[in-house]
């Protein structure tokens, strides 16, 4: 009788595993696909809040996971940058919709921008980095993305790109 019972128990825990196994498969493979981020999120360079900053994702825009490793979605760039993770509580499966409109308007805060006073143009987003260029005061900057309070700015005509403090320009208006 006792050898019956603890080949059923042997089951039982074959049958439990097993099930438990598919079902965080099939959830891990669930976790792939397009993503919105719900708040301006840190890309870190690995699964937790210990590890380096790689740059800040803005609120809004799509990103595409990968994997999961925890709480934390390891995400791809399209375009070629590096690839890190977020905190899952500050994304959200896109729907077709979110995408079709995202894709429409990527980057709310990209576009021509003025400087509102000379200032230093920086490597990275933040007063630790070394000044790339002295910028003077009323010329026209191109916005690429936000990361934080530092915005982005690229050249369209070939200069090195840099960092700003965002309170340091304001939106370009034709005049």
């Amino acid at each position: 009788m006792r050898q019956e019972y603890v080949a059923q128990l042997r089951i039982i825990f074959f049958a439990i595993v097993t099930v438990g196994l598919f079902s965080a498969w099939s959830f891990a493979q669930s976790t792939k696909g397009t993503y919105t981020t719900t708040a301006d999120v840190p890309l870190r360079s690995g699964a937790g809040n210990f590890h380096e900053v790689i740059t800040t994702l803005p609120k809004g825009i799509n990103i595409n996971v990968v994997g999961k490793e925890g709480y934390w979605l390891k995400v791809e760039s399209k375009h070629g940058g590096k690839p890190g993770y977020i905190d899952e509580q500050f994304a959200k499966p896109a729907t077709a919709q979110q995408t079709a409109q995202t894709t429409v308007n990527a980057n709310p805060i990209a576009g021509p921008y003025r400087t509102l006073r000379e200032l230093d143009l920086r490597e990275g987003p933040s007063t630790k980095y070394p000044t790339v260029a002295k910028l003077p005061v009323g010329i026209k900057v191109n916005v690429v993305r936000a990361e934080g309070d530092w915005l982005r700015v690229e050249s369209k005509i070939g200069s090195k790109p840099g960092y700003l403090d965002k309170r340091d320009v304001e939106r370009w208006r034709d005049r």
